[in-house]
């Protein structure tokens, strides 16, 4: 007896009952006492499973066996739908398909493929019982947001895969496939933070709406809250203390980012930029907790006043000409490093990341985080890196003082230049920065 073919027998058994689970669960639900079940559907894997083996002890002629019983198979539950819809009048063909799918998942676990088989199962078996989330969260998405999901999918599976895995254009600088890694990499935070706020912003307060707002724009925030402040909306205590954390959440976003791109400057680059996203945290916390927060009633108007969900313009969550935007400034980026490195030296690296920090501090980074791949020194890139986030946290503060005021920018400044200051204390006090 052959215990290997036992135990894939076995899965093909289990990932029926696994699917079958929530069928019958379903059909006790609705009163479906026709349609097929728990035992039904094992016996479906089951078959599945067997039918792999008996292709299996055919070799010349496999791939028609095979065939062949998948397609009787497939007649039987033909058959059974049209003799189901005659007597129910109900049309829909999930639970055929799910039994379609387990022959298939039985004949896949018999056929060396268990853990792939095992692992469809359990999704089938999920999409399946969240049949009425799913639902509910399609009701509740836009035509914008459709659009996104589908624009993100398609850059995901249809245009990365098809990008050349090559160094091109001048200095070899640009490689397409890690171009379109980091385009994917900023479209997918900017989605998720863009649904983070959609869907918790108005109900959870300034600091969480500054917190997921930065996963979309950082600098949205700032000008978002300073412009509440400037109609005193709310207190500047908080509404400073907002903007401080969307700036340190644009730091912890911006690790996680490079940790894709770059692991090994993670050393050097974790310190500094903890300090900027630990400072503002607390801040956060000791505002939210003071009694000064009471004043932000004394602000508020009681009734035209803007929610804070909507105070953070979101706009589109993706599109496809905002990720031709960042493959070109991607592609740019890396040319416009290795020229600058070339022509100047390090200073003229410097230069470019503190110019480009004024608007943009992720594409930059990312930039100079996958060119420290190729040939770039690691020290200038965190170095520059930490120049980017300097500068654009200093235009934070300015935006503060600008638009909200002096008395907005008195909680907003000092946390952020506090943060500064402490980050450029433990750079200076970290040991073997390399080439330093």
């Amino acid at each position: 007896m052959d215990w290997m073919v036992i135990t894939r027998l076995a899965i093909a058994l289990a990932l029926g009952l696994i699917i079958g689970t929530e069928r019958g669960w379903q059909n006790q639900q609705t009163t479906a006492a026709q349609a097929a079940g728990i035992r039904s559907f094992g016996f479906v894997g089951l078959l599945g499973g067997l039918s792999m083996l008996l292709a299996t002890a055919l070799p010349a002629a496999m791939p028609m066996v095979l065939a062949a019983l998948f397609l009787g198979f497939s007649l039987m539950v033909a058959l059974s739908y049209w003799l189901t819809t005659r007597s129910t009048k109900d049309f829909g063909m999930t639970t055929e398909i799910a039994l379609l799918l387990t022959f298939c998942l039985g004949a896949l676990s018999v056929g060396q493929y268990e853990a792939e088989a095992i692992a469809v199962a359990v999704v089938v078996a999920a999409m399946l019982g969240l049949k009425q989330e799913i639902h509910r969260s399609l009701s509740q998405l836009n035509r914008t947001e459709l659009q996104a999901t589908l624009q993100l999918l398609l850059i995901a599976v249809v245009a990365l895969p098809l990008l050349p895995e090559t160094n091109i254009g001048p200095w070899e600088a640009v490689n397409p496939r890690t171009v379109g890694w980091l385009v994917m990499l900023i479209a997918a935070t900017s989605y998720a933070g863009y649904f983070a706020v959609r869907f918790f912003g108005e109900r959870t307060g300034l600091m969480l709406t500054a917190l997921l707002g930065a996963l979309v724009s950082s600098t949205a925030v700032t000008i978002s809250f300073a412009r509440m402040n400037q109609h005193k909306l709310s207190s500047p205590r908080l509404l400073g203390a907002g903007i401080s954390l969307a700036a340190g959440t644009m730091a912890v976003r911006l690790l996680i980012e490079i940790s894709v791109v770059n692991t090994g400057l993670l050393r050097w680059l974790v310190p500094p930029l903890a300090c900027l996203a630990l400072v503002p945290l607390l801040a956060a916390i000791w505002a939210t907790q003071s009694p000064d927060q009471a004043i932000a009633s004394q602000h508020t108007a009681p009734t035209s006043e803007p929610s804070v969900k909507s105070a953070v313009p979101l706009g589109n969550p993706l599109d496809l000409k905002a990720a031709l935007f960042y493959g070109g400034l991607f592609t740019a980026l890396f040319v416009l490093v290795r020229a600058t490195e070339a022509w100047f030296g390090d200073a003229g690296v410097y230069l470019l990341s503190a110019i480009s920090g004024i608007t943009d501090v992720d594409a930059v980074s990312l930039s100079l985080a996958a060119s420290a791949h190729h040939g770039l020194s690691e020290k200038v890139a965190i170095l520059s890196i930490l120049l980017a986030v300097s500068v654009n946290t200093l235009v934070k503060a300015g935006i503060a003082i600008t638009i909200g005021g002096w008395q907005l920018a008195r909680w907003s400044a000092s946390i952020l230049l506090m943060s500064l200051g402490l980050s450029f204390l433990v750079l200076c006090l970290i040991s073997g920065l390399p080439g330093g």
